[in-house]
């Protein structure tokens, strides 16, 4: 066990202290990692109980605590932009619901630590009405079959969703329109009144989360703050829960994936088996688990793929084909039908006049 992974233990309570004395290099690779994986502020809970219990104070502790602080201001903005948003929609008479991020944060010990992006909200409604909503009020910018990206608020990004997620398949995104049609209402209607918006059901955000960890490991990859989320989400379920929600899983492709996720948690966060959702896979887990090692979050941190200009539409889409079939085993149909799906979307956006 590395001494990031120790940290992390550490922070969630399942450690009380590193297996040796750090080093003010070791400090600074562990901070280095807490950096790539997104979980500065989550690890920072660790790094003050190593130090209650007689850990040596990093020389880098300032600038950690600094980011941390930088961290709690910036989710108390977004909390507020959530319910303005909120709040906006209720008036043109639209339910909406926070996806991800600040809906996640409310399971976390301490919210404020997480660290958080933008805003995504899903806007009861079609797709083009809601997009002509949009255009009437704001400028949008990227749009694409499930979101749009709009400039509400100059300090935060926000995007709106159609939908929650999308997939490759056709016939397996008719599988994911018909869930979240179904379970749309309790949702919209799922109002915190703590923080000012709706959040998804625990038992709703297990499966759509999962469906988003899904198309992040296609699409660009994912880091240890989406499985970190996804931690806490695990324990919010209960017993029942569990067995709907995997049955659900089970019906939209994703059991699989699933159990190479419960075998990542069990590893990397000590998630205790009575939060399983299903048996882990080792043989497929380990092997996700290489992939988000060597990536970072959303894989800005890859080294086998830094000849790929980000810039190319063309570059970037026989990287994504080539790397996705890695995750053959995961979902076969996803995979073959992504260099279909990207080329078609493509027209399909320039169709519909979205920029």
């Amino acid at each position: 066990m590395t001494l990031f992974q120790e940290l992390i233990l550490i922070s969630l309570g399942k450690c009380e202290q590193f297996s040796r004395r750090l080093t003010d290099k070791d400090w600074a690779s562990v901070y280095t990692e807490a950096q790539r994986q997104s979980l500065v502020g989550v690890l920072l809970t660790g790094v003050e109980k190593a130090i209650a219990s007689g850990e040596n104070k990093p020389k880098i502790l300032m600038a950690w605590i600094a980011k941390g602080l930088a961290l709690e201001n910036r989710n108390r903005l977004l909390n507020a932009r959530c319910k303005e948003l909120t709040d906006v929609f209720n008036d043109l008479g639209l339910r909406s619901c926070v996806l991800k991020g600040q809906g996640v944060a409310m399971l976390y010990p301490n919210p404020l630590r997480r660290q958080c992006g933008d805003i995504d909200l899903w806007v009861e409604g079609n797709r083009d009405d809601i997009y002509k909503t949009l255009k009437a009020r704001w400028k949008v910018g990227e749009t694409v079959i499930h979101h749009a990206e709009v400039e509400i608020f100059k300090d935060t990004p926000t995007e709106i969703h159609f939908v929650p997620s999308f997939a490759y398949s056709p016939f397996l995104y008719r599988r994911y329109k018909r869930f979240f049609k179904r379970w749309a209402d309790r949702q919209f209607d799922n109002y915190m009144e703590s923080v000012g918006f709706a959040c998804p059901t625990p038992d709703f955000n297990a499966v759509y989360s999962l469906m988003h960890i899904f198309h992040h490991v296609l699409h660009e990859g994912i880091g240890l703050r989406q499985l970190l989320d996804y931690y806490y989400i695990l324990r919010s379920l209960d017993k029942e829960q569990r067995v709907q929600v995997f049955e659900e899983m089970r019906h939209l492709g994703l059991a699989k994936f699933a159990e190479a996720v419960m075998y990542m948690e069990q590893q990397m966060f000590g998630l205790e088996p009575e939060f399983l959702l299903c048996k882990p896979d080792g043989k497929t887990g380990r092997r996700l688990l290489e992939e988000i090692e060597l990536a970072g979050n959303f894989g800005k941190y890859d080294k086998r793929y830094q000849h790929v200009d980000r810039k190319s539409r063309m570059d970037v889409y026989l990287h994504n084909v080539k790397r996705n079939f890695v995750f053959f085993k995961f979902a076969p149909g996803e995979v073959l039908w992504a260099p279909i799906w990207k080329p078609c979307h493509f027209v399909w956006r320039k169709i519909k006049g979205y920029s």
